[in-house]
């Protein structure tokens, strides 16, 4: 997977939403040690910590979350 390629999955890789195939590919380049691409994760994680920082946990009132958690258990 070349580096042009991960530019644009660094954050998703941090916040674990990647494919486990995407995820392994990512992790296998990073630890061969490009200096670029670790770079690029330490950028992402600036950015990940900033924003996770500055967004308001989202408040569900009970009906809104009871039908929130029906449909989860319901997705394969």
């Amino acid at each position: 997977m070349g580096c042009q390629y991960l530019e644009d999955l660094y954050e998703l890789y941090l916040l674990g939403t990647l494919s486990e195939k995407d995820s392994a590919a990512v992790g296998e380049h990073l630890e061969r040690g490009c200096p670029y691409c670790r770079e690029g994760l330490r950028e992402a994680t600036l950015i990940v910590c900033l924003l996770t920082q500055t967004v308001r946990p989202a408040r569900l009132d009970s009906k809104h979350k009871s039908r929130l958690l029906r449909r989860l258990r319901k997705k394969p």
